[in-house]
């Protein structure tokens, strides 16, 4: 028997020859069939899977591009979405707030005196906080203890309180339910006068100094007097919801009002300017 050296040998020189053999066919432009049926024979296999490996890759790098590129289109739509979410929402609030301030428009105690419509910016959940503050100041012709009443968020053209503190740009609002505001209210039915006053926690305000006996009901509707030279005569305040006859102070009543404002919803508020020329 051969060494299997000599036979790896004469393997390798056939394989040479025949390579070489093949190659001198397509320099001289002459075929030699049995070369070409073995040379080629011998090399389909490797060419079929180049060509199949060649194949995959195209393949696979178009599915790469299609999904990069489905990628970015997704990114692309999201953002689109996004941006007409917010454009939407916008407009919806500001459909609201032209919806609200339409109706404060057709009010009449609105109408009779200039105004300037204002944004709730600080608005402290704890209530013994007791102020709110607005986004108009000097600049815009806002100064002290001017009126405040409902824009936006809960009932338009009710009382909020009146202006404390003024800087150029903002103003500190002190609410009818601090304990130091003092308005003087009369029922709508008997005309009777009273003094309501904040009671900082409690949601409820008093109304002082209404003598026992006098002609004030549960239910009543409390509106400014215009008597204290700082609120317009009118604007409605609160109504009473409890008479306590058993916790009177001397000669006068313990009744409880609760205000028409809303605090927790308020958003906007009118500043009304100019209302008096004078101090008392």
């Amino acid at each position: 028997m051969l060494p299997s050296g000599f036979k790896s040998l004469c393997f390798y020189l056939f394989l040479v020859l025949l390579v070489g053999l093949f190659f001198v066919s397509i320099i001289f432009n002459f075929r030699i069939p049995f070369v070409s049926k073995i040379f080629l024979g011998a090399l389909s296999p490797v060419i079929k899977a180049s060509s199949g490996l060649g194949e995959g890759l195209r393949r696979g790098f178009e599915k790469y591009v299609y999904l990069v590129k489905l990628k970015e289109e997704n990114q692309r739509l999201k953002l689109e979405n996004e941006a007409l979410r917010t454009r939407l929402t916008r407009l919806e609030e500001t459909l609201f707030l032209c919806k609200a301030l339409d109706k404060g428009d057709k009010s009449p105690l609105l109408k009779t005196y200039p105004k300037i419509l204002a944004k709730v910016i600080y608005k402290p959940f704890e209530p013994f906080e007791n102020y709110l503050i607005i986004d108009k100041g000097k600049d815009v012709g806002v100064s002290p203890e001017m009126p405040v009443v409902s824009a936006v968020g809960g009932e338009i053209g009710v009382l909020v309180g009146q202006v404390a503190e003024v800087s150029s740009k903002y103003a500190k609002i002190l609410p009818i339910t601090a304990p130091v505001s003092a308005v003087d209210v009369l029922s709508v039915r008997s005309r009777e006068r009273g003094l309501l006053r904040g009671r900082g926690k409690e949601e409820t305000c008093l109304l002082d100094y209404v003598p026992y006996g006098m002609d004030i009901r549960e239910g009543d509707i409390l509106v400014t007097s215009g008597m204290d030279a700082l609120y317009p005569k009118g604007i409605r305040v609160g109504q009473v919801v409890r008479i306590s006859p058993e916790k009177r102070q001397g000669f006068f009543e313990t009744i409880e009002v609760e205000p028409f404002c809303d605090f927790r919803r308020l958003e906007y508020v009118y500043v009304i300017l100019t209302y008096r020329d004078f101090k008392p």
